[in-house]
This record gives C-alpha cells, structure tokens and sequence, in this order.
C-alpha cells in the first residue's frame, strides 16, 4: 500500500509554505510601505500649500480667489483653535476630535463647540484643583487603612509600592511640567 505522505509531499509543502509566506511578508510590507508613501505625499502637498499659499495646480486652476481666501480664513482658525488645544488634556483633545470625525461639524459648529467646551472644561479644571487636597487626604487614608490590614512582611512591600508609585508620579509630574516649559519656550521662539 502507498501512502500519499512522502519525502516529495513534505518537499512541495515546504515550498508552497515558503512561497505563500513570502508573498504574505511581501504583501504586508508593501502596503506599510504605500501607506507612508500616501501619507508622506498628503503631507508634503499640505506643507506646499502652507507654504505657497497655493494648492497643487491642478487644484489651483479651479480655485476661485473667494475660496482661497475662505481657507486662508479656515487656516487661520485652525491655528487659532490649535493654540487653545495646547491647554488642553488628553481626554479634551480626544473628545473634541471624536466630535469632528463623528459628527462632521463644519467650521462655524467646531467653534462654537470648540468655545464651549473650552468654557465648560475651565470650569472642570477649576474644580478638580479645588477638590486636589480633599482626594489626596482620602488616598492617605485609603493607605493608611490598607496598610494596618496587613502583616509585617506585606507592610514592608505595601510601603516599598507606594514609594514607587510616588516616584513614578513626580517623574510624570516632572516631565509633563518640562514638556510644558519646552513648548512654551518653541512657542516664544515663533514670535
């Protein structure tokens, strides 16, 4: 009787093996690589643009003087709401950019937004820097509370925890306070 699993069955498998993974490898690097080259060329046409004040010329010869100066107008607005960006958290900027995606504001309804928001996360601001020093007596005694309901050995890796959690939080504190200080240093450099 002849089996059908062979040194030759094993060979061609291999290869078919080897083959399809090299075309998948190629595929998916290829595409990486389209991707960036799609972006970089979306970028540069920007930059081009932001730099000339003309678009691509193909797109330029359609352009009316009045829309140039709309989007001179629209440039202009998105600088001005990038520098209220800069105040901003993480979680407002990533909030007010899933309004844009998702709801397609135009300009006029991202200003409006953008100016309320802005109004309403002062305020949010204003309280959290208020309630700073209630919350940070409750963690102490949140640790004081965990700490007496452990044993001698777990109070020695409970303390050895929270001083490496207070050196992680000055760290971030330190470095989010210097990233501050660099941008506002770049942004007097631009004036």
């Amino acid at each position: 009787m002849k089996t059908w699993f062979t040194k030759e069955f094993m060979k061609a498998s291999a290869v078919l093996l080897v083959v399809f993974l090299a075309g998948a490898g190629t595929g998916y690097v290829g595409g990486h690589k389209y991707a960036e080259y799609k972006l970089h060329k979306e970028f540069m046409s920007r930059d081009f643009e932001s730099r000339t004040g003309a678009a691509e010329p193909a797109a330029s010869v359609a352009r009316s003087l009045r829309s140039k100066s709309l989007e001179r107008g629209a440039r202009i607005r998105r600088a001005e709401s990038a520098k209220s960006e800069r105040r901003r958290s993480r979680g407002e900027r990533r909030f007010m950019r899933r309004l844009e995606r998702d709801l397609n504001l135009n300009t006029t309804q991202r200003e409006n937004v953008d100016r309320a928001l802005e109004r309403h996360y002062a305020r949010i601001r204003d309280i959290r820097s208020q309630m700073w020093p209630q919350i940070s007596s409750i963690m102490q005694e949140i640790r004081r509370d965990v700490r007496s309901l452990l044993n001698a050995e777990q109070q020695t890796s409970f303390d050895e925890m929270v001083k490496k959690f207070e050196e992680r939080r000055k760290e971030k504190r330190k470095w989010r306070e210097e990233r501050r200080r660099k941008r506002e240093e770049k942004r007097k450099r631009k004036q």
